[in-house]
């Protein structure tokens, strides 16, 4: 008897993994093992049977794949919303404005109060617009730190700059502007609005700039 139990247990390791699955699928109940008979009456229900689970196999895989297009289509539709959306737009604008502003202070903090040049860059910011004429868009700016000031006195400085800018003079220019010839010691109240003004012109002309380069950069 144990000659027996040890030659079966030889048997079964000599086998390889494929021969084990073979002959156990070889030994597996009638009603799940293969029709060889194709004259079987049960030969054609197997077929038919294993044709549905492909063709259903078929349908999921659609179905699956049309889910997903589905998907990705209210994903993209979702995304776009958001870029569109006030918030958003209002997010990306304060990012902008406040790097606007930091830019600003390092460049003009001596000649100008602190709170001038966040109200400009705060304006420049929320107008700027490449199709808008820049002339337009200086004025919007130093009103909004000179409201009694007649936007066509402004203009009128203005000029100069929107020149510059179609003429390529744009640097020397605003270097003049932003160095304007007034004593040392003469404070910022002291100053005529028309002074304000052309100071105020150079610190918007350059914050209108700089959101092109922010533009260009994106």
């Amino acid at each position: 008897m144990a000659d027996k139990i040890k030659g079966a247990t030889n048997f079964n390791n000599s086998l390889s993994q494929v021969e084990l699955d073979l002959l156990a699928t070889l030994l597996e109940p009638e009603d799940n093992s293969y029709p060889w008979n194709p004259y079987d009456e049960d030969t054609q229900a197997y077929f038919n049977q294993a044709e549905e689970q492909f063709l259903m196999q078929d349908l999921l895989e659609e179905e699956i794949n049309s889910r997903c297009e589905g998907f990705h289509n209210q994903l993209d539709a979702l995304w776009s919303q958001v870029e569109t959306s006030p918030y958003y737009n209002c997010n990306t604008n304060a990012a902008v404005e406040v790097k606007l502003q930091k830019n600003l202070q390092k460049e003009f903090s001596n000649g100008m109060p602190s709170s001038w040049i966040n109200l400009i860059a705060q304006k420049a910011a929320e107008i700027f617009n490449e199709k808008q004429p820049i002339t337009e868009q200086l004025i919007e700016c130093v009103k909004a730190v000179l409201p009694s000031l007649e936007a066509d006195d402004i203009m009128v400085l203005a000029r100069p700059l929107a020149y510059a800018t179609r003429s390529g003079e744009s640097k020397r220019v605003e270097s003049t502007l932003a160095n304007l010839d007034r004593d040392d010691n003469r404070e910022w109240a002291a100053l005529s609005e028309i002074e304000q003004a052309k100071a105020g012109l150079a610190v918007a002309y350059h914050a209108l700039n700089q959101l092109d380069s922010f533009q260009s950069e994106e």
